[in-house]
């Protein structure tokens, strides 16, 4: 039986969560279908992975992800579907938060103050910040998807010269 916990209310931003109000706690699928999963276990307190203290076997994971994602959602701009594209645009902008925090080993303690909370990074894209403000907006836009395919460029990148710089 799932175990059903609420969302809490700093995850409750648009587009990530907007009407729904639980999600249910299910460790075969849920990394994939609820957004935030582990950080909002975090939130509430309840046992989880901490993908955040172990970024080196989760981050790399979302990065293979994006690249899978990524092709599909060419086809969907090429084509121009953007209703199609706006759910997998919002699931990867998630993972792009979650690919930022927990480089940094942290995680993504709540959305209602994203930008605040990002500037206070060591590590991430130059003007993450202001960029992800401007994807959020309008995530189902071809001009997003150019900002996020950057963006995710440029964090894996900056991840991959975080893990050669820490085996010196």
């Amino acid at each position: 039986m799932e175990k059903s916990y609420p969302i809490p209310t700093s995850f409750c931003v648009f587009p990530f969560y907007v009407e729904e109000t639980n999600f249910n706690l299910n460790k075969t699928r849920a990394r994939q279908s609820v957004l935030f999963y582990e950080d909002m276990l975090e939130a509430l307190n309840v046992p989880n992975s901490k993908p955040w203290l172990a970024p080196q076997n989760y981050v790399p994971e979302l990065f293979q992800q994006w690249k899978q994602i990524n092709l599909h959602l060419s086809d969907l701009y090429k084509r121009r579907d953007r209703q199609a594209a706006k759910p997998l645009m919002i699931q990867q902008i998630a993972q792009l938060i979650q690919v930022i925090f927990w480089t940094n080993g942290v995680p993504v303690a709540n959305l209602d103050q994203l930008n605040c909370i990002l500037d206070q990074l060591q590590y991430k894209p130059v003007n993450s910040s202001e960029r992800l403000s401007f994807i959020v907006a309008e995530p189902d836009h071809f001009q997003s998807y150019n900002q996020l395919k950057a963006l995710f460029e440029e964090a894996e990148k900056m991840y991959y010269k975080i893990i050669a710089k820490n085996r010196q």
